[in-house]
Protein backbone atom coordinates (compact mmCIF):
# COMPACT_ATOMS: atom_id res chain seq x y z
CA UNK A 1 0.00 0.00 0.00
CA UNK A 2 1.51 3.49 -0.89
CA UNK A 3 2.16 6.23 1.52
CA UNK A 4 0.44 9.02 1.40
CA UNK A 5 2.49 12.04 0.66
CA UNK A 6 0.20 14.55 3.13
CA UNK A 7 1.03 15.19 6.67
CA UNK A 8 -1.50 14.44 8.70
CA UNK A 9 -3.64 17.43 9.82
CA UNK A 10 -3.36 16.95 13.34
CA UNK A 11 0.24 16.37 13.31
CA UNK A 12 1.10 19.23 11.48
CA UNK A 13 -1.11 21.08 13.94
CA UNK A 14 1.00 19.87 17.18
CA UNK A 15 4.06 20.80 15.07
CA UNK A 16 3.83 24.02 14.41
CA UNK A 17 2.28 24.84 18.17
CA UNK A 18 5.46 22.85 19.60
CA UNK A 19 7.40 25.33 17.15
CA UNK A 20 5.55 28.52 18.26
CA UNK A 21 6.16 27.93 21.65
CA UNK A 22 9.95 27.33 21.17
CA UNK A 23 9.75 30.53 18.40
CA UNK A 24 7.56 32.39 21.51
CA UNK A 25 11.24 31.90 23.49
CA UNK A 26 13.11 32.81 20.82
CA UNK A 27 11.39 36.33 20.62
CA UNK A 28 11.29 36.79 24.48
CA UNK A 29 15.33 36.34 24.20
CA UNK A 30 15.87 38.46 21.75
CA UNK A 31 13.24 41.10 23.09
CA UNK A 32 15.76 41.48 25.88
CA UNK A 33 18.47 43.18 23.61
CA UNK A 34 16.10 45.74 22.37
CA UNK A 35 14.55 48.24 24.42
CA UNK A 36 10.99 48.38 24.30
CA UNK A 37 10.61 51.43 22.34
CA UNK A 38 11.99 50.01 19.63
CA UNK A 39 9.72 48.33 17.83
CA UNK A 40 11.04 47.69 14.60
CA UNK A 41 14.35 47.01 15.49
CA UNK A 42 12.51 44.28 18.11
CA UNK A 43 10.47 43.17 15.01
CA UNK A 44 13.55 43.19 12.44
CA UNK A 45 15.90 41.02 14.98
CA UNK A 46 12.41 39.04 15.84
CA UNK A 47 11.94 38.42 12.09
CA UNK A 48 15.69 37.14 11.19
CA UNK A 49 15.93 35.39 14.46
CA UNK A 50 12.40 33.12 13.52
CA UNK A 51 13.55 32.72 10.09
CA UNK A 52 16.98 31.16 11.00
CA UNK A 53 15.10 28.99 13.56
CA UNK A 54 13.14 27.79 10.76
CA UNK A 55 15.89 27.45 7.63
CA UNK A 56 18.47 25.92 9.62
CA UNK A 57 16.56 23.08 11.64
CA UNK A 58 15.35 22.65 8.15
CA UNK A 59 18.52 23.09 6.18
CA UNK A 60 20.53 20.77 8.39
CA UNK A 61 18.28 17.93 9.97
CA UNK A 62 14.89 18.62 7.20
CA UNK A 63 12.73 19.78 10.11
CA UNK A 64 12.34 21.70 12.59
CA UNK A 65 11.68 20.49 16.64
CA UNK A 66 8.22 20.11 15.97
CA UNK A 67 8.24 18.33 13.13
CA UNK A 68 10.78 15.83 14.75
CA UNK A 69 8.50 15.00 17.78
CA UNK A 70 5.57 14.48 15.02
CA UNK A 71 8.09 12.03 12.81
CA UNK A 72 7.17 14.78 9.69
CA UNK A 73 10.29 16.31 7.85
CA UNK A 74 10.65 18.79 5.23
CA UNK A 75 11.55 17.71 1.21
CA UNK A 76 12.05 19.97 -1.49
CA UNK A 77 10.29 18.33 -4.64
CA UNK A 78 12.59 16.33 -6.92
CA UNK A 79 15.83 16.85 -4.54
CA UNK A 80 16.70 14.32 -1.93
CA UNK A 81 18.69 17.42 -0.21
CA UNK A 82 17.12 20.74 0.76
CA UNK A 83 19.03 23.49 -1.00
CA UNK A 84 20.09 26.44 1.37
CA UNK A 85 18.16 29.22 -0.30
CA UNK A 86 14.98 27.37 -0.76
CA UNK A 87 15.03 26.53 3.69
CA UNK A 88 15.67 30.13 3.96
CA UNK A 89 12.83 30.88 1.43
CA UNK A 90 10.60 28.52 3.42
CA UNK A 91 11.46 30.06 6.77
CA UNK A 92 11.05 33.32 6.00
CA UNK A 93 7.03 32.82 4.40
CA UNK A 94 6.92 30.76 7.41
CA UNK A 95 8.04 33.76 9.68
CA UNK A 96 5.40 36.32 8.07
CA UNK A 97 2.44 33.83 8.54
CA UNK A 98 3.82 33.36 11.93
CA UNK A 99 4.07 36.53 13.23
CA UNK A 100 1.03 37.60 11.59
CA UNK A 101 -0.69 34.92 13.71
CA UNK A 102 0.91 35.89 16.69
CA UNK A 103 0.08 39.64 16.57
CA UNK A 104 -3.54 38.89 14.81
CA UNK A 105 -5.50 39.93 18.24
CA UNK A 106 -3.69 43.19 18.56
CA UNK A 107 -4.45 43.83 14.75
CA UNK A 108 -7.96 43.27 15.28
CA UNK A 109 -7.85 45.69 18.60
CA UNK A 110 -6.74 48.21 16.14
CA UNK A 111 -8.94 48.09 13.41
CA UNK A 112 -11.66 50.27 14.75
CA UNK A 113 -8.56 52.85 16.07
CA UNK A 114 -8.19 54.74 12.70
CA UNK A 115 -7.84 54.49 8.80
CA UNK A 116 -4.61 53.31 9.29
CA UNK A 117 -5.24 50.94 11.87
CA UNK A 118 -7.94 49.62 9.86
CA UNK A 119 -6.10 49.29 6.98
CA UNK A 120 -2.87 47.42 8.77
CA UNK A 121 -5.09 45.48 10.87
CA UNK A 122 -6.89 44.09 8.00
CA UNK A 123 -3.92 43.33 5.88
CA UNK A 124 -2.63 41.20 8.84
CA UNK A 125 -6.13 39.29 9.73
CA UNK A 126 -5.30 38.46 6.28
CA UNK A 127 -1.88 37.18 6.01
CA UNK A 128 -2.79 35.41 9.06
CA UNK A 129 -6.15 33.63 7.81
CA UNK A 130 -4.22 33.14 4.36
CA UNK A 131 -1.49 31.61 6.19
CA UNK A 132 -3.59 28.62 8.50
CA UNK A 133 -6.02 28.50 5.76
CA UNK A 134 -3.53 27.36 2.82
CA UNK A 135 -2.68 24.70 5.16
CA UNK A 136 -5.54 23.30 6.12
CA UNK A 137 -7.32 23.54 2.47
CA UNK A 138 -5.12 23.35 0.02
CA UNK A 139 -4.80 19.85 -2.01
CA UNK A 140 -1.39 17.79 0.36
CA UNK A 141 -1.51 20.63 2.98
CA UNK A 142 1.10 22.12 1.06
CA UNK A 143 0.59 25.84 2.49
CA UNK A 144 2.06 29.10 1.15
CA UNK A 145 5.45 28.83 2.55
CA UNK A 146 5.64 24.94 0.21
CA UNK A 147 4.56 26.38 -2.59
CA UNK A 148 6.46 29.29 -2.81
CA UNK A 149 9.02 27.34 -1.83
CA UNK A 150 8.83 24.19 -3.59
CA UNK A 151 8.69 21.69 -0.86
CA UNK A 152 6.13 19.68 0.92
CA UNK A 153 5.93 18.24 4.60
CA UNK A 154 5.62 14.46 4.67
CA UNK A 155 5.99 11.34 7.16
CA UNK A 156 9.20 10.34 8.09
CA UNK A 157 8.67 7.17 6.20
CA UNK A 158 7.88 8.85 3.15
CA UNK A 159 10.12 8.44 0.19
CA UNK A 160 13.31 10.09 0.21
CA UNK A 161 12.85 11.98 -3.14
CA UNK A 162 9.57 13.56 -3.94
CA UNK A 163 9.06 14.08 -7.26
CA UNK A 164 6.68 17.13 -8.93
CA UNK A 165 5.07 14.40 -10.74
CA UNK A 166 3.90 12.25 -7.94
CA UNK A 167 2.79 15.20 -6.07
CA UNK A 168 0.58 16.60 -9.12
CA UNK A 169 -0.72 13.25 -9.39
CA UNK A 170 -1.67 12.85 -5.76
CA UNK A 171 -3.01 16.57 -5.52
CA UNK A 172 -5.23 15.73 -8.85
CA UNK A 173 -6.49 12.58 -7.15
CA UNK A 174 -7.13 14.30 -3.39
CA UNK A 175 -9.12 16.74 -5.30
CA UNK A 176 -10.14 15.98 -9.03
CA UNK A 177 -11.69 19.03 -11.09
CA UNK A 178 -15.16 19.41 -11.64
CA UNK A 179 -15.95 18.67 -15.36
CA UNK A 180 -18.14 20.72 -17.12
CA UNK A 181 -19.72 20.63 -20.85
CA UNK A 182 -17.24 23.27 -21.89
CA UNK A 183 -14.16 21.68 -20.29
CA UNK A 184 -12.34 21.38 -17.09
CA UNK A 185 -12.91 23.82 -14.16
CA UNK A 186 -9.78 25.62 -13.59
CA UNK A 187 -7.38 24.72 -10.44
CA UNK A 188 -7.10 27.48 -7.92
CA UNK A 189 -3.72 27.48 -8.04
CA UNK A 190 -3.75 28.47 -12.01
CA UNK A 191 -6.95 30.99 -10.68
CA UNK A 192 -4.92 32.50 -7.96
CA UNK A 193 -1.83 33.34 -10.58
CA UNK A 194 -4.16 34.77 -12.79
CA UNK A 195 -5.49 37.01 -10.41
CA UNK A 196 -2.15 37.85 -9.35
CA UNK A 197 -1.59 39.07 -12.71
CA UNK A 198 -4.74 41.15 -12.92
CA UNK A 199 -3.50 44.54 -13.37
CA UNK A 200 -0.16 43.73 -15.19
CA UNK A 201 -1.50 45.26 -18.12
CA UNK A 202 -3.51 48.34 -15.95
CA UNK A 203 -1.38 50.40 -14.98
CA UNK A 204 -4.30 53.51 -14.03
CA UNK A 205 -6.15 50.65 -11.54
CA UNK A 206 -2.36 50.58 -9.90
CA UNK A 207 -1.97 54.17 -9.43
CA UNK A 208 -5.30 54.21 -7.61
CA UNK A 209 -4.73 51.27 -5.88
CA UNK A 210 -1.45 53.00 -4.71
CA UNK A 211 -3.56 55.78 -4.07
CA UNK A 212 -5.87 54.05 -2.16
CA UNK A 213 -3.27 52.54 0.48
CA UNK A 214 -1.08 56.17 0.74
CA UNK A 215 -5.03 58.09 1.80
CA UNK A 216 -5.41 54.90 4.29
CA UNK A 217 -1.56 55.01 5.87
CA UNK A 218 -1.95 59.04 5.84
CA UNK A 219 -5.23 58.42 8.28
CA UNK A 220 -7.31 60.50 5.76
CA UNK A 221 -10.16 58.14 6.15
CA UNK A 222 -13.19 60.17 4.21
CA UNK A 223 -10.37 60.71 1.55
CA UNK A 224 -9.60 56.96 1.45
CA UNK A 225 -13.26 55.95 1.53
CA UNK A 226 -13.90 58.37 -1.89
CA UNK A 227 -10.37 56.83 -3.27
CA UNK A 228 -11.36 53.25 -2.67
CA UNK A 229 -15.16 53.92 -4.09
CA UNK A 230 -13.50 55.15 -7.31
CA UNK A 231 -11.08 52.68 -7.93
CA UNK A 232 -13.71 49.77 -6.78
CA UNK A 233 -15.93 51.41 -10.04
CA UNK A 234 -13.02 51.35 -12.09
CA UNK A 235 -12.36 47.84 -11.40
CA UNK A 236 -16.05 47.11 -12.05
CA UNK A 237 -15.78 48.49 -15.41
CA UNK A 238 -12.35 47.48 -16.60
CA UNK A 239 -13.50 43.86 -15.65
CA UNK A 240 -16.82 44.05 -17.41
CA UNK A 241 -15.25 45.12 -20.62
CA UNK A 242 -12.40 42.60 -20.66
CA UNK A 243 -14.67 39.43 -19.26
CA UNK A 244 -17.13 40.15 -21.54
CA UNK A 245 -15.35 40.80 -25.04
CA UNK A 246 -12.49 38.43 -24.78
CA UNK A 247 -14.03 35.89 -21.72
CA UNK A 248 -11.12 36.59 -19.46
CA UNK A 249 -8.39 39.37 -17.98
CA UNK A 250 -4.74 39.28 -18.80
CA UNK A 251 -4.08 36.74 -15.92
CA UNK A 252 -6.68 34.18 -17.63
CA UNK A 253 -5.17 34.70 -20.92
CA UNK A 254 -1.80 33.97 -19.40
CA UNK A 255 -3.22 30.64 -17.58
CA UNK A 256 -4.60 29.73 -20.40
CA UNK A 257 -8.59 30.32 -18.74
CA UNK A 258 -11.43 31.17 -19.79
CA UNK A 259 -14.66 33.07 -18.00
CA UNK A 260 -17.74 31.48 -19.81
CA UNK A 261 -21.44 31.53 -19.13
CA UNK A 262 -21.87 28.15 -17.19
CA UNK A 263 -25.37 28.06 -19.78
CA UNK A 264 -24.07 28.51 -22.74
CA UNK A 265 -20.40 27.98 -23.33
CA UNK A 266 -19.69 31.53 -24.63
CA UNK A 267 -18.13 34.88 -22.80
CA UNK A 268 -20.96 36.20 -20.39
CA UNK A 269 -22.74 38.73 -21.44
CA UNK A 270 -22.10 42.58 -19.76
CA UNK A 271 -24.64 42.52 -17.02
CA UNK A 272 -23.39 38.88 -15.94
CA UNK A 273 -19.79 40.06 -16.11
CA UNK A 274 -20.48 43.64 -14.48
CA UNK A 275 -22.53 41.29 -11.87
CA UNK A 276 -18.98 39.51 -11.48
CA UNK A 277 -17.35 42.10 -11.13
CA UNK A 278 -19.27 44.10 -8.69
CA UNK A 279 -18.97 40.74 -5.92
CA UNK A 280 -15.18 40.80 -6.35
CA UNK A 281 -14.61 44.04 -5.50
CA UNK A 282 -16.78 43.89 -2.56
CA UNK A 283 -14.86 41.45 -1.26
CA UNK A 284 -11.73 43.19 -2.11
CA UNK A 285 -12.38 46.80 -0.41
CA UNK A 286 -12.58 44.60 2.73
CA UNK A 287 -9.73 43.20 3.47
CA UNK A 288 -10.67 40.87 6.03
CA UNK A 289 -13.17 39.08 3.56
CA UNK A 290 -10.29 38.00 1.42
CA UNK A 291 -9.70 34.98 3.47
CA UNK A 292 -13.66 33.53 3.31
CA UNK A 293 -13.01 34.23 -0.62
CA UNK A 294 -10.08 32.01 -0.71
CA UNK A 295 -11.26 29.63 1.79
CA UNK A 296 -14.47 29.34 -0.09
CA UNK A 297 -12.70 28.56 -3.38
CA UNK A 298 -10.77 25.89 -1.67
CA UNK A 299 -13.51 24.04 -0.13
CA UNK A 300 -16.09 24.41 -2.94
CA UNK A 301 -16.84 21.15 -5.11
CA UNK A 302 -17.95 23.56 -8.02
CA UNK A 303 -15.03 25.02 -8.03
CA UNK A 304 -17.07 28.49 -8.54
CA UNK A 305 -16.70 31.12 -5.70
CA UNK A 306 -19.65 33.12 -4.82
CA UNK A 307 -18.59 35.62 -7.67
CA UNK A 308 -19.30 32.97 -10.48
CA UNK A 309 -22.48 31.89 -8.53
CA UNK A 310 -24.03 35.25 -8.53
CA UNK A 311 -22.86 35.96 -12.20
CA UNK A 312 -24.41 32.17 -13.30
CA UNK A 313 -20.61 32.08 -14.95
CA UNK A 314 -17.57 29.34 -14.46
CA UNK A 315 -14.09 29.48 -14.69
CA UNK A 316 -11.97 26.64 -17.30
CA UNK A 317 -8.97 25.20 -18.58
CA UNK A 318 -9.87 24.32 -22.16
CA UNK A 319 -7.14 22.18 -23.49
CA UNK A 320 -6.60 23.66 -25.97
CA UNK A 321 -5.99 26.94 -24.26
CA UNK A 322 -3.34 25.64 -21.43
CA UNK A 323 0.15 27.46 -21.51
CA UNK A 324 1.53 23.68 -22.51
CA UNK A 325 -1.27 23.29 -25.48
CA UNK A 326 -0.62 26.84 -27.17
Amino acid sequence: MPIPLAAPLGRRVVARLIDLVLGLLVLYVVGRFVPDDRVLGRLALGFGALTAYEALFVQQLRATPGKLATSLRVAELDRERIDPLVAWTRGAVTTVGTLAVVVTPSAVGVMADSGAGFLLGGIVVGIAAAYALSVATFPLRRGAADRIAGTIVVPFEAPAVITSASVAASSEAERPRPMTAWGPVATNDARRRARAARLDDSPVLVVVLVAVILAWTADATALAIVISCAWGVAVVIDETWRIARDGGTTGHRREGLVVVDEGTGEPPSRGRAAARAVVLVVFWLFPPLVPVLWLWMQVTTSGRGPHDLVAGTVVIAPPTLTPGGR
